[in-house]
């Protein structure tokens, strides 16, 4: 007990000494680690010291002749239970605080290390557009190789995004979701603009198999887009901000066109927009039918028997395949 109370005492006893200057919202943040009946160091001081004149176990002789002269262990045991109910009051709200001080540094060193990041814009319930993203990208990539995209919506659309295998479409995704998770923890984004509303988020990316559940790829993604279903029903002030990656790709192509369009067309309609990757290119049909959906794409090139990807998304159905030229590259038989 003594080891685990000396780690967590160091961390404690460095935000209670800090010293934060003229800082007012951080003063007042850690006034429960600078407040003399509050102060960890006071709390801890004295239960190590409890737990070093208990430790007087470790000499038999010693201990047996104390405890038949006084309870010592009796005694002991009674201080460490006082002690103990006095700080399960006071734990829970060092703890908070320190770990939402760590949070609050990462998320500054994150905004340290990434000095051409901007600050998000939120915009208000009343404002007409949902958001606007001008060269938002992924963190995680390269700055020297990754590209950028602009992208805007007013409406609650539902965007079909097509395009051939590694054109961008999941990254493109996943940018949008991280750079919005960033955006409502406070944290500068991957962007020069990014004006965006208050969303809840959704997501059915990486979907995975479970053998101890039983559950195959195609079972475990149902039950995620029934949960997005059971989300858009929810009365709520915020929209539901949606990405899907790939929908229904853990089945057979017939039954993936017809659970897909049906899929599509319920979730327009709700209090609710976002995006959906696809292979099938007959889904960009869709649009056609219901005006709230929308199609945009990313495409790609065969040069010189490479595949030449430029990663900018656009509107319209995607005009391009190369699941066959990729097989035909690698040596495959087409």
């Amino acid at each position: 007990i003594e080891f685990e109370l000396r780690k967590i005492n160091s961390i404690f006893t460095h935000i209670e000494k800090f010293d934060f200057g003229n800082r007012q919202n951080l003063n007042k943040f850690t006034e429960p680690f600078k407040k003399e009946d509050l102060k960890p160091s006071y709390y801890m001081r004295r239960i190590k010291n409890l737990l070093a004149s208990a430790n007087i176990q470790t000499n038999p002789a010693v201990w047996l002749l104390t405890n038949a002269i006084f309870p010592w262990d009796f005694f002991h045991g009674y201080r460490l239970k006082k002690y103990k109910a006095q700080i399960a009051k006071i734990l829970p709200i060092w703890l908070e605080r320190f770990y939402e001080l760590e949070a609050l540094s990462s998320l500054a060193n994150f905004a340290w290390l990434n000095e051409n990041y901007i600050f998000p814009q939120l915009l208000e319930k009343e404002q007409s557009n949902q958001f606007e993203f001008i060269q938002v990208g992924h963190p995680l990539l390269d700055v020297n190789k990754k590209v950028n995209n602009d992208f805007g919506m007013v409406n609650n659309d539902v965007i079909i995004i097509t395009g051939s295998n590694m054109a961008g479409k999941s990254t493109f995704l996943r940018t949008l979701g991280v750079n919005l998770c960033l955006a409502y923890a406070g944290s500068p984004v991957d962007a020069q603009v990014f004006r965006t509303k208050m969303f809840r988020l959704f997501t059915c990316i990486r979907v995975s198999d479970s053998v101890t559940d039983g559950l195959s790829y195609f079972y475990a993604e149902v039950k995620r887009l029934k949960a997005l279903i059971d989300e858009l029903q929810i009365q709520d002030d915020k929209p539901l901000f949606f990405l899907v990656d790939e929908i229904f790709r853990g089945t057979n192509n017939k039954e993936r066109l017809l659970g897909s369009r049906a899929y599509i067309k319920a979730l327009t309609g709700n209090n609710g927009l976002g995006f959906i990757s696809t292979h099938d290119l007959e889904l960009v049909k869709l649009a056609d039918e219901i005006d709230q959906i929308k199609n945009y794409h990313f495409r790609d090139e065969v040069i010189d028997d490479k595949m030449i990807f430029n990663y900018k998304i656009q509107e319209g159905p995607c005009p391009t395949t190369n699941a066959l030229k990729i097989m035909k590259i690698e040596g495959l038989p087409v």
